[in-house]
């Protein structure tokens, strides 16, 4: 009767080992991936929402912006900074952003997010990661009143 192991079998041990700790990366990987995925459309939805909630709280005075990366000095106004109503009341926080040391709000990427927003056909879009994912929504009320009733 022999003791220990052959070669041929440590070998099939070891190749058994590699493999499954390949499959298991992987999937570890590819879970990361859709995790980024949901982080990302998460975020863009409370971004739009946020917008759209300061937008009823103050009718008319959203800023038209085309494709500019969000950071904290164009979107101040959902992020609470010095933001106020048409009587001069302070608007709370709507989004509370990562927002990075050069003060831009970015992506599970790293890339700033791009937001614009149109009075003409009252369009707002964000876009994410290269543009790979973008939503836009359609506001019902956005400049709802016409200049005149607006004054």
């Amino acid at each position: 009767m022999k003791k220990g192991f052959t070669l041929v079998e440590l070998l099939v041990v070891v190749g058994m080992i590699a493999l499954l700790t390949g499959a298991v990366g992987n999937s570890v990987n590819e879970a990361r991936k859709r995790a980024r995925v949901a982080k990302a459309h998460a975020e863009v939805k409370e971004m739009t929402n946020a917008i759209l909630a300061y937008e009823n709280y103050n009718p008319g005075n959203l800023p038209t912006m085309e494709s500019t990366d969000a950071t904290r000095a164009n979107l101040g106004f959902i992020l609470g900074e010095n933001a106020t109503d048409a009587d001069g009341n302070e608007i709370p926080v709507l989004f509370n952003a990562n927002v990075s040391h050069d003060g831009k709000i970015r992506d599970p990427w790293g890339r700033p997010y791009r937001v614009t927003i149109r009075e003409g056909n009252a369009a707002l879009n964000f876009k994410s990661a290269s543009s790979n994912m973008q939503t836009g929504y359609f506001l019902p009320n956005f400049y709802r009143l016409s200049v005149g009733e607006r004054e």
